[in-house]
């Protein structure tokens, strides 16, 4: 985990050399999450779809460049644990054999988004925050664990991190609003609620590795984030 986290502040401290000195700021943000997928199927023996939402955390450095008193972009390399969860029934009433499998995951992300946000005065040392933005998830880790709701006996109740079944990026679009309290002239808190958007397929289908019990799959990653963050200029 610490590679990691030296890999996510040495990214943003690179991509950072693009700006200018002046209006540059630092920051670290704290991230929860709340996650799911969207499920589309190809197989038409079975029914799939989201097994609810999971919690999440992230966190990691942020650069902010003001390019004006209203309008500032940053960019952030943010560490993240996500879970979402697979249902998977049988849709065929004449096979006695009835199908009704949970595959809960597991994965960690290091997540590059890129955001422009506008910025307006509501009171005093306080503004209003709207963005929107892209971001780019690289898969570094993921696991799996199923669960047979006829027959819990069937399969262990630990993780597996052999699998190669989640591609290994993922592409999304962001938007959200908030608020930002200025603290100090140089010293700024700022609370946004993003919803992310995951627009590329993240099942490998045929090319899995291990074993699964679900067929042919496309699934987008979701979620709600709640990014809290300090800024100081530099």
């Amino acid at each position: 985990m610490k590679k990691i986290l030296l890999l996510s502040i040495a990214a943003v401290f690179f991509t950072s050399g693009i700006f200018a000195q002046s209006g540059l700021s630092f920051g670290l943000r704290a991230i929860p999450t709340i996650n799911w997928v969207s499920v589309t199927d190809g197989d038409s023996m079975y029914t799939y779809e989201n097994d609810g939402a999971k919690m999440g955390i992230g966190f990691g450095p942020s650069v902010r460049y003001k390019f004006s008193d209203n309008f500032n972009v940053d960019i952030s390399g943010i560490f993240t644990w996500q879970k979402f969860g697979i249902h998977q029934t049988n849709q065929m009433p004449e096979n006695s054999d009835l199908v009704d499998v949970t595959e809960d995951f597991k994965i960690q992300f290091l997540q590059l988004p890129l955001n422009l946000n506008g910025q307006f005065d509501v009171a005093q040392d306080i503004q209003a925050l709207i963005n929107f933005g892209v971001g780019l998830g690289i898969n570094i880790a993921d696991s799996r664990r199923i669960t047979d709701n006829q027959n819990p006996q069937l399969y262990s109740d630990e993780y597996d991190s052999d699998i190669d079944m989640l591609t290994l990026a993922d592409f999304y679009l962001t938007a959200g609003a908030g608020a930002v309290y200025n603290i100090e002239d140089n010293l700024h808190l700022s609370l946004t609620i993003q919803y992310n958007n995951g627009i590329i397929d993240g099942w490998l289908n045929n090319k899995n590795k291990a074993p699964s019990t679900i067929g042919d799959l496309n699934i987008k990653h979701k979620n709600v984030a709640f990014s809290l963050a300090f800024y100081i200029d530099l």
